[in-house]
């Protein structure tokens, strides 16, 4: 059987890409021959670079930015191998 687990994170405990490998580890104690492939999910908001990221071949860079209050930290961000496009 071939399967595609794709879920979104469960907020403030585990990220898509922990859920994805953590719904993979158990499937396969159940059934070891199944083909399964992750698709860790991500609505835009907090995850959504882990899950962009577990895809493979990104970047991860950071840049100073200022948050919504106006202060300095310092964020994440994404480049792709092909250098024009970023997340």
């Amino acid at each position: 059987m071939k399967l595609l687990v794709a879920p979104d994170s469960f907020k403030g405990s585990l990220t898509s890409v922990e859920v994805a490998e953590a719904l993979a580890a158990g499937w396969r104690r159940v059934r070891p021959s199944d083909v399964i492939a992750l698709a860790p999910l991500a609505d835009g908001g907090e995850g959504t670079l882990a899950a962009v990221e577990a895809a493979g071949g990104w970047e991860r860079r950071t840049a100073r930015a200022r948050d919504p209050l106006g202060r300095w930290i310092d964020a994440s961000w994404l480049l792709a191998p092909d250098g024009a496009t970023a997340v």
